[in-house]
């Protein structure tokens, strides 16, 4: 059955048994704008570190992100930063603005299956976020950045490292992030791939669009769209 917002011929959802969601402008709405003060945090530390103007931190900042994949590893391939140092400092922002989601946690509720965070942040940040939103009850486990042992999505040994870690099939998965580079690895590994329609995606999406099943403007709406019965009986021969 086609979805909402679903692409051509996308694979079912059926047999799925676990979902794996980003964290940063996927479970909360990037509209909320904390992730721009994390954003500015990191300016700001390059500044500090490297003793450069805000330009030239800015210019490292994209540099390193589209290069390595985080900001953080081109930092420590670069200039030996600690990785621990500089994740609590960017990641001390106001998490105010976000605010609890009930339609998420609804659709979450009802919605069978293991379900997991991976994150390129730290899961400290993960734990504050969740707590926000009210949804953190359904998460088995958070697989964060050290636990990746700092390599960044989408580098494709650690989605194979997740997967072994917890047991997943990936022909049995799901994963929903907004960035559409994140999940070409997923997609090449047998997952249904879901991508959560933002501006920071969409100017690199028609480099990864043929690696994209699902696309989604509102998260809670769509899951709760998702009909029980292509869901029951994970397993089930």
């Amino acid at each position: 059955m086609d979805l909402p917002g679903a692409r051509p011929s996308p694979p079912p959802l059926k047999g799925v048994e676990s979902w794996i969601f980003d964290l940063d402008n996927t479970l909360y709405p990037a509209s909320c704008g904390l992730f721009v003060q994390i954003d500015r945090k990191m300016k700001a530390f390059i500044c500090e570190l490297l003793g450069v103007e805000e330009d030239e931190a800015h210019r490292l900042q994209k540099d390193y992100f589209h290069r390595y994949g985080t900001t953080l590893r081109g930092l420590m391939e670069h200039h030996e930063v600690d990785p621990a140092g500089y994740l609590d400092y960017v990641h001390a922002v106001d998490f105010s603005p976000v605010l609890a989601d009930p339609d998420l946690n609804n659709a979450l509720a009802r919605l069978p299956g293991r379900k997991f965070i991976f994150t390129n942040g730290p899961a400290t940040h993960v734990m504050e976020v969740l707590a926000r939103l009210g949804i953190g009850g359904h998460f088995e486990d958070i697989f964060d950045i050290e636990a990746a042992d700092f390599l960044p999505k989408p580098t494709p040994e650690i989605y194979r490292r997740l997967l072994d870690r917890y047991g997943i099939d990936p022909k049995k998965a799901a994963m929903i992030d907004d960035l559409p580079k994140n999940l070409v690895p997923a997609s090449a590994l047998g997952m249904a791939t879901v991508w959560l329609r933002t501006e920071f995606g969409a100017s690199d999406l028609h480099k990864w669009e043929d690696h994209i099943h699902y696309v989604v403007d509102d998260l809670a709406e769509w899951l709760a769209a998702i009909p029980l019965e292509e869901t029951r009986g994970f397993g089930a021969s």
